[in-house]
């Protein structure tokens, strides 16, 4: 998370919560770490979507797309493994 904008963060993670749910993905588990190594604060989520399709269509959902800014605003990193 970048400076700290939790609430900006809140604000994307809400909205995009609910775009995944409709891509059929589920939250298997979210790990904060507000005290992290870099001073900064970092979450870790943990997800599942049926499908890689499912997820793609999540990635490029225009509703997604279109909070581009809000996501720049307030997160640092993201790092995708699959399994």
């Amino acid at each position: 998370m970048k400076d700290a904008r939790y609430e900006q963060f809140r604000a994307f993670e809400d909205a995009a919560s609910l775009i995944m749910a409709r891509h059929g993905a589920k939250v298997v588990s979210v790990i904060q770490t507000h005290e992290a190594t870099d001073g900064g604060p970092h979450e870790t989520h943990v997800l599942e979507f049926p499908n890689n399709a499912a997820f793609d269509a999540y990635r490029t959902d225009p509703e997604l797309v279109s909070m581009a800014a809000l996501r720049e605003a307030c997160i640092a990193k993201t790092d995708i493994e699959y399994s």
